[in-house]
């Protein structure tokens, strides 16, 4: 069972460097500057970045890129990096007006060239509740989301006990970056 990861490992999460960091690999890669905010998000779990647009009268308009702080504390730098140009990746295709959604094979190639890694690649442990019944001790199964208060056990009316846990592992398949362009100095 995964554990929840280190608290002493320290992130840095300047988001002056991030977003130096996104202009660097767009200079780099596309030949033209990230020109929309590149932040952290730290109510990401379940995924480790995502590219946020609007469209309102038919009319599409990039607003940001949010990167996970959850995540930062996973993975190394490497696949940070490549994290980073998937997001970058939907960014250019979608303001050249190229198909920029996961899975489609413009935008798979454009993953490929950058050396970005593709979706589903790497798996983050999920946090979790094991629930006990408070007078016999009773396990009453697993929840991701509970509020206790609202609930009673079945097997006594007791309030319920909830004690955290993780599920999964952090995975990595071990596919991205075999040949990857992405070599940043430390």
């Amino acid at each position: 069972m995964a554990r929840h990861p280190n608290p002493e490992r320290t992130i840095d999460t300047d988001p002056q460097k991030l977003k130096r960091l996104a202009n660097k690999l767009s200079l780099h890669f596309w030949g033209k500057p990230c020109q929309i905010p590149v932040t952290w998000n730290g109510r990401l779990t379940k995924t480790m970045g995502r590219f946020l647009y609007t469209e309102q009268n038919g009319q599409r308009t990039p607003l940001k890129i949010e990167i996970s702080k959850y995540a930062a504390h996973w993975i190394d730098r490497e696949i940070f990096v490549a994290v980073l140009l998937h997001e970058l990746c939907h960014y250019h295709l979608f303001i050249e007006g190229r198909p920029y959604h996961d899975h489609h094979p413009v935008f798979e190639q454009e993953l490929r060239r950058v050396g970005a890694i593709s979706t589903q690649r790497v798996q983050l442990p999920q946090k979790a509740y094991k629930l006990y019944c408070q007078r016999c001790g009773g396990y009453l199964g697993l929840r991701r989301r509970i509020n206790v208060g609202h609930y009673r056990s079945i097997c006594c009316r007791a309030p319920i006990l909830k004690a955290e846990t993780w599920l999964g592992e952090f995975r990595y398949d071990g596919h991205i970056l075999k040949n990857s362009k992405v070599r940043l100095p430390e």
